[in-house]
């Protein structure tokens, strides 16, 4: 008998510190899932990396575009010698300490590169435009997510509510069986049952509530919120107005033209082309311009050196002159190079028609799990009506002594999960249609 007492009043804890927890959410912020959407845009980190790769693609593809400039390094140094050295004067080998600073400035511009860098050029672009796709499709993919996260929270306060009905009916009961005990309509062990079911709801509440707070946690997490203490959310439109309007066919056919899974692959198979040419760049000879200058000032100890000025005269060297390589043979890593390119293409081009069919099926499912869901909310609603009304009339006649507790439970349990199931139905069609009108949605934005 004290371990029961002691099981309850843990149980009353547990529920009162739930309810106070939740009433001191009272003043908390209410998010609306496009508020947690957007949030997450500017704050989720798999976001923020997809940014940096775009902004690490802006420069490989600004490093490309820089091949066509010409390049210029400049050069200096300064060197002593000791002992038999050739003079820097006539030539001759002499023993004597020599001083020497030399400088130089040199200059080369591509002329012909055989085409590399202009598909260079046009390759980096192209995988600018993937990677800014890749970033588009994070987006995509967190969208879908915080929503499924959003609906979570809602499924679980729909929960938490029938739970506290549930316990609010039996204590409601506990206080009628109490009042037909004193008319000796009803026995004392009536009573102990229904102080039982009022154990078992209390329990039922705070395993509730707890789901709830986890649901809270994992979508504040996602949105890399510090904490989900004052964080709640709001109720969406409700989901009963729902059609399906449009056929998986007409979805996949406008869905080709602006999802960003189908945009990545088909601008990665387009660069794929352009690294073919890139490779086949290598069978052509190249051409380039080059020019120099260069200068030196020698000094000679025990000698009398010319001036500074009359050295840099007469010690100057100019350059310039073209050059050009012709490819003959080299073991063939250019052929081969060209075969790895051109099987990388065929490889994409698979990964774009796999993609396409993967979107495919998506849509398919998206569109038959809807259907299916707002079915299964349809005969979940008339169920749980059907439930309330048999529960009704089991407790009329309950009060009025012609059914036992057990009915009585028997009843109220089926209501509970029917509601339950409702709830159920109810969010997961939500989820279902959210995710079609996805699809649709990013059908249409063109």
């Amino acid at each position: 008998m004290f371990m029961k007492k002691m099981a309850s009043g843990c149980i009353i804890l547990l529920f009162t510190l739930s309810m106070h927890a939740r009433q001191s959410a009272g003043n908390a912020r209410v998010w609306t899932l496009q508020a947690c959407i957007d949030y997450a845009y500017a704050h989720n980190l798999e976001i923020q990396m997809q940014q940096v790769n775009i902004e690490k693609q802006e420069v490989t593809h600004n490093t490309a575009q820089n091949r066509r400039l010409p390049n210029l390094s400049a050069g200096a140094s300064q060197s002593f010698s000791f002992g038999r050295t050739a003079s820097g004067y006539d030539n001759v080998y002499q023993n004597h300490n020599t001083s020497a600073t030399q400088w130089t400035a040199t200059t080369s511009i591509p002329i012909f590169t055989g085409f590399s860098i202009q598909n260079e050029i046009a390759a980096t672009q192209i995988d600018l435009q993937a990677v800014t796709a890749e970033f588009e499709k994070a987006k995509e993919n967190l969208e879908i997510n915080i929503t499924a996260m959003y609906l979570q929270i809602l499924y679980n306060k729909e929960i938490l509510g029938i739970a506290e009905r549930q316990a609010a009916l039996s204590r409601e009961q506990l206080e009628r069986t109490k009042s037909l005990y004193e008319s000796g309509r009803a026995s004392e062990a009536q009573i102990y049952e229904t102080e039982a079911q009022i154990a078992n709801d209390e329990l039922t509440v705070v395993q509730a509530a707890s789901d709830l707070q986890m649901a809270m946690l994992t979508l504040t997490q996602a949105l890399e919120l510090p904490t989900p203490d004052g964080f709640d959310v709001e109720e969406p439109a409700d989901a009963a107005d729902f059609m399906l309007a449009r056929k998986p066919d007409v979805i996949y056919q406008t869905a080709l033209a602006s999802r960003a899974t189908i945009r990545v692959e088909q601008l990665r198979l387009k660069s794929s082309e352009k690294y073919i040419k890139m490779a086949e760049s290598a069978f052509y000879p190249t051409l380039s311009f080059g020019a120099g200058y260069g200068n030196n000032y020698y000094n000679l100890n025990g000698y009398e050196n010319p001036t500074f000025a009359n050295q840099l005269k007469n010690n100057r060297n100019e350059y310039f002159g073209l050059n050009l390589s012709i490819p003959i043979f080299n073991r063939y890593s250019t052929r081969n190079n060209v075969k790895t390119a051109r099987l990388n293409m065929q490889m994409q081009a698979l990964q774009l028609e796999n993609t396409k069919k993967s979107l495919y099926k998506e849509i398919q499912q998206a569109y038959y799990n809807a259907l299916t869901s707002g079915e299964k909310f349809r005969a979940a609603d008339a169920a749980h009506k059907s439930a309330e009304k048999s529960f009704g009339y089991m407790q009329e006649k309950l009060d009025n002594g012609r059914a036992t507790m057990y009915e009585y439970n028997d009843a109220k349990t089926s209501m509970t999960r029917a509601l339950s199931n409702t709830a159920q139905a109810k969010y997961d069609f939500i989820l279902r249609k959210k995710i079609l009108q996805f699809y649709e949605r990013q059908g249409m934005s063109d």
